[in-house]
């Protein structure tokens, strides 16, 4: 410690070499923050200053100890300089570490691998009768080298084998590494093409919807009464809407996963039923390879959804019901397959018995969607059915009396059957409206 803390310059300069500066300033930094900590504890101890935030109060108050508490400023200061004495004892650690690790590193550079010089362990040397050694004789001036001085230093083939034998089992080696190199390429190239096909069948099998095997009865309903319902998720992004063909109900979508926070719904395709045939609508948000395709049984339309969402929407699912009349049975309603992940928070969204025209929402391009709501259709009709009559409010012949109701049918009893908003059904004669409202019912009945 007295090499790092005293001066020992060479020490500073290794650590700064090895780790480039910035992990020797981490270890400075935590250094000068526990000589802060120490510092500030001292001063607490010696003011008997508190030196602690309200937060801190709580705690020490869990085990009965307050402001009035004997010795506990020292306590608080002797808790911080015991802490800043910890940082200086790790941080001065930490450098006598990397100062060891530093110079081993240094003396490994300076070791010369003397079995790469080729120097002959044993000089042969001639000494003559006497014991003497020869006299040196000064080395003759260096010539080029022949082809046959260059055959002489070429490698002697092991006993038993010639150069012609080295040369093919060498040609024979580097062969059978092109050929193992050739069949890892191949076998690359199959795993791709056979992930490639797995993908492109899973694709085909979310995409290419066979044929209703039951149809869904003639609707109809006014554009006016497509209105939207209570749309889940964060808002922000670019918006996206996509509406069923004339007389077309929701039945199923296929969700485009992404891989944005692991695995979120990046685009959503409603997929609509007229009739007896099933008929796709855009992509909403983002196209992806990964497809989860969600789609009602026979004789059942979309009756809501659920997500799992915070700025995204992680997953999602729909909700499928049976369309009895003009509307679904909420009662038998069920939730489909999940697709997606499960982050975020839950929350579902169910119609109350009413059909689903299609999807609106925002989207965040190239990551996933953000939020997803469905078009509710408020009145739907049977096909061939009589036309439904705008509500309006009809008044008594002395002006007393309204209501508020649709014309239904005038009776042979000279009656008129009116329906309320709620549904509820009554009749009035037809001499009891105001003039105005007889010669209404007389236009349209």
């Amino acid at each position: 410690m007295h090499s790092l803390l005293g001066g020992d310059v060479d020490n500073w300069n290794l650590l700064l070499a090895v780790e480039d500066g910035q992990g020797f300033q981490s270890i400075l930094f935590c250094f000068g923050l526990g000589v802060i900590f120490f510092c500030v504890g001292v001063y607490g101890i010696v003011t008997k200053r508190l030196m602690i935030w309200g937060r801190e109060r709580w705690l020490f108050s869990l085990v009965g100890l307050n402001e009035s508490s004997p010795g506990f400023a020292a306590l608080i200061g002797s808790c911080y300089s015991g802490f800043g004495l910890l940082l200086i004892v790790i941080c001065s650690l930490t450098l006598m570490r990397q100062s060891r690790e530093a110079k081993a590193e240094e003396e490994k550079e300076r070791i010369v691998d003397l079995s790469d010089l080729n120097i002959p362990t044993r000089i042969p040397v001639e000494i003559d009768h006497r014991g003497n050694l020869p006299k040196r004789n000064p080395a003759p001036s260096a010539a080029p080298a022949s082809d046959d001085a260059a055959k002489k230093t070429s490698p002697a083939p092991p006993p038993g084998k010639s150069l012609e034998q080295m040369r093919a089992e060498r040609q024979q080696a580097e062969a059978e590494r092109a050929a193992a190199q050739r069949e890892r390429e191949r076998l690359a190239k199959e795993a791709e093409d056979k992930m490639r096909l797995e993908k492109e069948a899973a694709r085909k099998a979310a995409t290419e919807l066979p044929a209703p095997s039951k149809p869904l009865q003639e609707l109809t309903y006014a554009e006016t009464a497509v209105q939207e319902g209570t749309r889940l998720g964060n808002k922000d992004g670019e918006s996206f809407t996509d509406k069923a063909p004339p007389g077309g109900l929701m039945v199923g979508a296929i969700f485009h996963i992404g891989t944005n926070y692991g695995a979120s719904v990046a685009g959503i395709q409603p997929i609509y039923q007229v009739g007896d045939k099933y008929v796709k609508g855009k992509i909403c948000g983002d196209e992806t390879d990964d497809l989860v395709l969600q789609l009602a049984k026979a004789g059942e339309v979309v009756a809501g959804f659920k997500v799992q969402s915070g700025r995204i929407i992680d997953g999602a699912q729909l909700a499928f019901g049976p369309l009895q009349g003009s509307t679904v049975d909420s009662q038998q309603a069920y939730f489909d397959v999940h697709a997606g992940s499960f982050g975020g928070r839950p929350s579902e969204y169910l119609a109350d018995g009413k059909t689903i025209a299609g999807v609106y929402g925002t989207y965040q391009k190239g990551k996933s969607v953000s939020s997803l709501g469905l078009y509710v259709v408020d009145r739907v009709q049977m096909a061939g059915a009589p036309p439904e009559h705008e509500i309006r409010t009809f008044t008594s012949a002395n002006g007393k009396f309204t209501i508020e109701a649709r014309f239904v049918k005038l009776n042979e009893d000279g009656t008129v059957s009116l329906e309320k908003e709620d549904g509820s059904k009554v009749k009035a004669p037809l001499a009891s409206l105001s003039a105005e409202d007889q010669a209404y019912v007389n236009s349209v009945r």
